[in-house]
């Protein structure tokens, strides 16, 4: 059953990295290539199977995570690890040929200037994957300024 069990079993499995906890989830990083590195968060309060609608899932797996339903879970049930391409995506998602990374997501962008004073040019080339990797730790510096 797809669940944040299942999530975190397929980050363990094929060695993604924690990269700390930000507004309920439990986030990781997989540098997948020296021109990717992806992002996931896994929500701690999601134990709901409602939760992870068909949609929700469709969304973790090929968008975060970048493998197909199959190559998850070979890669939960069997620790069989998904080939990946130099832009992060698997094989079996996209095929061995390299395509050009989308544009930046205009949000993201917005949100390193107007958040944190940053350049959109100081990112220029990032996939939004590595985008929001990026803004990940900024984030975090910038919650720890406010606790008590």
């Amino acid at each position: 059953m797809f669940s944040p069990w299942a999530i975190t079993a397929f980050v363990e499995a094929e060695g993604w990295e924690p990269a700390g906890n930000r507004g309920g989830h439990v986030n990781y990083l997989l540098k997948a290539s020296s021109l990717a590195v992806l992002y996931t968060g896994i929500s701690q309060g999601a134990a709901s199977t409602e939760y992870f609608d068909p949609r929700m899932r469709s969304v973790i797996v090929h968008q975060q995570l970048r493998v197909t339903q199959e190559e998850f879970w070979a890669c939960v049930n069997r620790r069989k690890r998904p080939e990946r391409r130099s832009d992060g995506y698997s094989v079996g998602l996209r095929g061995q040929e390299d395509a050009s990374p989308p544009p930046q997501d205009p949000a993201l962008l917005r949100e390193l200037e107007r958040e944190f004073g940053e350049s959109p040019a100081d990112v220029e080339g990032m996939t939004n994957v590595e985008l929001r990797a990026y803004l990940a730790p900024l984030w975090d510096r910038h919650a720890h300024r406010y606790e008590l």
